[in-house]
């Protein structure tokens, strides 16, 4: 079924000498998979690469198959096309991150408006922005509501975390049980706006921290989630920023 919607590039892979498959989030139908033959060579036209960077916002023409099958793209084009991102390596990396995360997060071959809709603001957001210092830890806190995982919030008063159940805790025998400063800027982050970043100052030893927790909190929640690769590159930027 020939299908126009609006897709979010996530991730590509190599496919023989000169194709790729491509993973993009669409606004029609969910998570699809693209197999884009020839487009690595010199002589193919119309589709290139630099389309399907990470966390592209774009408009296709594509062919739908069903469930779990590789599709094929007839045409496609950026719809909101980054002025930062590309340049500014920092954002870039965030970027790579993000779409880590989401890769490797949504599965569902159906459409999700509201999902959809948050990826695609937030990354014009980040695009626009000069204050991103801590907006990958706002992305990843907002994205756990969208998986179903986001903490319960009514012992918020609370000074610990229970990992498992997901909800705010004082006790402290339970083995899940997480406590310190970590818990303390969680709460400090949930429930706050982009917009508010520059309120939320944390050092880089405290940004990674958080992270970690969230990346475990992730993994305890999803079967088959790990850690991303390129966090380490991040805070290696971010130590220097």
């Amino acid at each position: 079924m020939l299908i126009s919607t609006e897709a979010i590039a996530l991730n590509s892979i190599k496919y023989s000498e000169t194709s790729l498959i491509v993973k993009c989030f669409t606004l029609s139908d969910g998570i699809k998979s693209y197999l884009l033959k020839g487009i690595r060579s010199q002589k193919k036209r119309g589709l290139n690469v630099g389309l399907f960077q990470p966390l592209t916002i774009l408009e296709i023409d594509a062919s739908h198959r069903g469930l779990g099958k590789l599709n094929n793209i007839r045409s496609a084009k950026i719809i909101s096309p980054y002025k930062s991102i590309p340049f500014d390596i920092v954002k870039n990396t965030i970027v790579q991150f993000l779409a880590e995360i989401l890769s490797k997060s949504i599965q569902e071959e159906e459409s999700n408006e509201s999902l959809y809709t948050f990826i695609k603001t937030s990354m014009i957001w980040l695009d626009n922005s000069s204050n991103y210092t801590n907006f990958h830890i706002h992305f990843v806190i907002k994205f756990l509501r969208y998986l179903g995982i986001s903490p319960d919030k009514t012992n918020i008063i609370f000074d610990g975390f229970d990992m498992l159940n997901g909800e705010f805790s004082n006790d402290s025998q339970n083995i899940n049980y997480i406590n310190g400063n970590v818990i303390k800027n969680f709460k400090g982050f949930l429930g706050t706006d982009f917009d508010r970043i520059t309120d939320l100052t944390t050092s880089s030893f405290e940004r990674k921290e958080l992270l970690e927790f969230l990346m475990k909190y992730m993994q305890i929640h999803m079967e088959n989630f790990r850690r991303p690769q390129s966090l380490n590159i991040m805070y290696d930027l971010f130590k220097r920023k």
